[in-house]
């Protein structure tokens, strides 16, 4: 029936594959130490790398020894023995030091000056006289008075001429109509009137206008001259203003400016004095401090300068990847078993519709099914293990030697693959598997 089923690839040791990677890492790191800091031979001495299994858990330790030249290290030495003697003279002015320190420090100069004397104030000048008074109202007792009514005046200069004409104008029109045989209270008798009072009315207004004009160009005239005479009179007595005012003011700027001389005199006077004071502060400090002064110039002075070599230093070398290595080969692994799978599978299936075929003709069960019943088989040998759990035989049936699983097995994990043929035998359906 077959060859057996493909046996599943081991698992890969993963943990076998993490400890290799770890070793391979801590070898990655002693070779990448040792690349990077080689033995050194300088003109100031040499520095040296060693190695041994003092680290934890024995792992790999460096040691750096560092040895001077003769001269290189007298000349340590000698900076050794010279800051030593710088200390000790130090340590002698601690008690000056603390004799100072105990003693809060006292200015005596002199003191900040803040103020200086006052200065005289600056005069006003000679007071403005007071001087006439600006006229701020028009005399206009000379100008022609303006009309009570509108009209008035004018109209009775004029008027004088004007009634006579119309009382013989309204006595001719009179006349007229009497003449004509029109009667007083008739239409025609007052259209005619009223024709006639309108042309009186139109004199009068004539008239009244006229006057206005007279009138207004009369106190036109009069206003102006007033208003001229006045403007003249206050133009004056600005003029006397502002020359009064002019010299005040050029007798104060003068006042002002011997004041503001006389004022930064003083205050420049006050200035030194404030400028000795802080020097002789300054002068002071400088004193109580020197002691201390001494002291830390002795401490940090002559500093010992030893030869420089190059650091310890570090480099990243990748190690093997054996942990990616193991992982890939099991993926492998997993793959190539598929593809025996795959294969295993697609030949169980062929083999079985071929048997099926010959089952089906005389069980009439089908292609799929196939008799299976280990009462039917001789020469059992188990040579593989199906997915499902079951056992993969080798077995003689029907004259031949063929391969596969034993029904009662297949029944207790799939019974649905599993029926029993007309002729009392069990059969499996190998497509259900």
């Amino acid at each position: 029936m077959g060859k057996s089923a493909p046996a599943p690839p081991p698992a890969p040791d993963y943990a076998g594959a993490a400890q290799a990677q770890g070793q391979a890492n801590l070898q990655s790191g002693v070779q990448t130490a040792s690349l990077s800091n080689p033995n050194i031979i300088s003109p100031y001495g040499n520095q040296t790398v060693t190695w041994d299994t003092t680290g934890p858990n024995g792992d790999p330790q460096a040691t750096v020894t560092q040895t001077l030249t003769p001269d290189a290290q007298a000349a340590v030495s000698a900076q050794q023995r010279t800051q030593a003697a710088l200390g000790g003279l130090a340590q002698q002015g601690i008690g000056q030091a603390q004799d100072i320190l105990g003693r809060p420090f006292q200015y005596t100069g002199p003191g900040v000056q803040t103020s200086f004397n006052a200065c005289q104030p600056v005069s006003a000048g000679p007071a403005l006289s007071a001087g006439p008074q600006a006229q701020g109202q028009l005399d206009l007792s000379g100008v022609a008075a303006m009309p009570v009514n509108a009209g008035t005046t004018g109209q009775q200069a004029i008027m004088a001429r004007l009634q006579p004409q119309i009382q013989q104008s309204n006595a001719a029109l009179q006349q007229q109509l009497a003449n004509q045989g029109i009667a007083p209270g008739t239409e025609a008798y007052n259209n005619a009137m009223r024709v006639q009072g309108q042309q009186n009315n139109d004199l009068l207004s004539q008239a009244a206008l006229q006057g206005i004009g007279l009138d207004m160009s009369a106190n036109q005239q009069g206003f102006g001259q007033a208003a001229q005479q006045a403007g003249l009179y206050n133009q004056a007595l600005a003029q006397n203003f502002g020359q009064q005012s002019q010299a005040a003011a050029q007798n104060y700027s003068q006042a002002l400016g011997a004041q503001n001389q006389n004022y930064n005199q003083a205050l420049q006077g006050a200035q030194f004095g404030n400028t000795a004071a802080a020097q002789a502060l300054q002068q002071q400090l400088g004193l109580y401090n020197v002691p201390l002064n001494e002291i830390t110039a002795l401490m940090s002075g002559s500093q010992i300068q030893n030869p420089q070599f190059q650091q310890y230093s570090g480099a990243n070398v990748a190690a093997a990847p054996i942990f990616q290595g193991t992982q890939a080969a099991g993926q492998f692994a997993q793959d190539v078993y598929g593809q025996q799978m795959a294969g295993y599978n697609a030949q169980m299936g062929a083999l079985g519709e071929a048997v099926g075929g010959l089952m089906g003709a005389g069980g009439k069960l089908g292609a799929a099914w196939i008799g299976s019943d280990v009462r039917l088989k001789s020469n059992i040998v188990r040579v593989g293990t199906h997915p499902l759990g079951i056992g993969i035989y080798d077995f003689d049936m029907a004259g031949k030697r063929m391969r596969g699983v034993m029904a009662h097995e297949v029944e207790r994990v799939k019974p649905d693959a599993v029926r029993v043929m007309p002729n009392g035998f069990k059969a499996v359906n190998y497509g259900a598997l």
